[in-house]
């Protein structure tokens, strides 16, 4: 059936959703499969294990020449882990083992082998190789936790309000950094325990019960596919694990992680949905007036930052950010007194339709085909359709100055949630102590 672009189609007993999209001879397969097999304490380790694989050993392959033979036969494998939320519903987590690879239409058959060596056959056996690569990964994110202090407090903050901010957390963030440092720390104990504990991963996650794959192409490019994908397929153990029940601790923490940074990034918001309130394509306009009005006056003209601006997504998910702030308390002051801005928003005819035009440009950018393959599945898998998606753009169009008064109330209760994050310099912080229910350094 047509899904947003994507028909389904059964290859070995493994669903496969076909994009058709003029690639110019590329192949784009995308391979999901199914998290919910592991036990909850192998979250993280499935993020672990994306980082392993192509820089491990194989029975066929030592690790130099398996990168030498995906250089000359394909366009590159990778791995990562994704959460999708069916019908937009953050309670209704679907978490993925995305692997991704591409090859030119003739080089379909190689690139489903070497995807079959590296998922089935990677060795956990050489603690050496394992070190380097964890090693090399955790000062990797050493540097991310420095750097990218926005991101990792982004991600904390939707952990406090629902499933998809705490696997993304388990999976990217401040407790995912934990994890690889403490194992790069004590990795001559815990040595077998890591080689273990990837080995059991893949084996739950690479089975064709687990597996929904995807194909954007042409129809010479999806027929390449169904030939070496059903031989892929054939060789994958059978069978599907129990689904394993998982519970996030999700709760408000207000944490202050304190670092050597002289600048401060916030975050602070909660689910709309969670507060009774629908989702409307409107939101997508309210968005775009906080960012480039008020907050945006407030946070960056008026306080010095660099930035200041809101994200409210479909899921419900709206949160207030600033960035590379010289302010606290003066910053979640301004997000604080964002509904009386909103009470009196009165702006003119052309300010309106600026705002929805500049909407409208944030929602429909060019794509490359393997962008609009990926966005088709996504849509698929979470279940939402063509219509909902022009139902969405409808609403944008149809915005009016009165509705985004309206929705002062629902800004208030989000906010009225008290819920936010900062990472930032340290003396700040620990000056405003008070305001967190926790402080700390986040460094290892």
């Amino acid at each position: 059936a047509e899904w947003f672009g994507v028909w389904e189609r059964k290859a070995a007993g493994v669903p496969v959703l076909v994009h058709d999209a003029f690639t110019n001879g590329v192949v784009y397969a995308v391979l999901h499969f199914d998290m919910r097999v592991l036990p909850q304490e192998l979250i993280p380790y499935a993020a672990l294990l994306s980082e392993m694989l192509g820089s491990l050993d194989t029975d066929g392959f030592a690790f130099g020449e398996l990168e030498t033979e995906l250089n000359v036969h394909t366009g590159g494998f990778s791995a990562m882990t994704e959460g999708f939320l069916e019908n937009r519903d953050d309670s209704r987590l679907l978490p993925k083992f995305t692997v991704s690879v591409k090859a030119l239409r003739p080089k379909t058959g190689r690139m489903f082998e070497l995807a079959e060596e590296i998922l089935l056959r990677t060795k956990f056996d050489d603690p050496d190789r394992i070190r380097t690569v964890l090693t090399r990964h955790q000062s990797r994110l050493d540097g991310a936790a420095i750097r990218n202090g926005f991101g990792f407090a982004y991600t904390r903050a939707q952990s406090y309000i629902g499933e998809g901010g705490a696997f993304n957390e388990k999976t990217r963030g401040f407790d995912y950094y934990w994890f690889v440092s403490d194992l790069a720390d004590s990795f001559d104990v815990k040595a077998p325990e890591i080689a273990a504990n990837l080995k059991r991963t893949a084996g739950l996650l690479f089975r064709s019960g687990t597996l929904t794959a995807a194909v954007t192409g042409g129809p010479e490019e999806a027929a390449a596919f169904a030939e070496a994908f059903e031989r892929f397929a054939k060789h994958l153990p059978q069978g599907r694990p129990d689904p394993r029940a998982w519970a996030f601790d999700i709760r408000k923490r207000n944490e202050g992680f304190a670092t050597p940074s002289k600048v401060q990034y916030a975050v602070q918001g909660y689910n709309l949905k969670k507060l009774g309130h629908p989702w409307s394509g409107r939101m997508h306009v309210l968005g775009q007036v906080l960012s480039t009005d008020w907050l945006q006056t407030r946070i960056r003209v008026i306080g010095g930052a660099y930035g200041g601006f809101a994200r409210i997504h479909p899921n419900g998910t709206m949160l207030f950010c600033s960035y590379r702030d010289p302010n606290l308390e003066q910053t979640l002051d301004s997000f604080a007194a964002t509904p009386g801005f909103l009470r009196t928003f009165e702006p003119d005819s052309t300010a309106m339709t600026r705002y929805i035009i500049g909407t409208i440009a944030n929602l429909d950018q060019p794509r490359t085909a393997s962008e609009k393959g990926r966005e088709a599945v996504r849509c698929r898998l979470e279940r939402v359709t063509a219509a909902d998606l022009q139902a969405e753009r409808d609403d944008v169009l149809a915005t009016t100055a009165a509705d985004i008064r309206a929705m002062a109330p629902i800004v208030s209760d989000v906010l009225g949630r008290r819920a936010f994050c900062v990472y930032g310099n340290e003396e700040k912080i620990r000056a405003a102590a008070g305001l967190f229910g926790t402080v700390l350094n986040p460094i290892r």
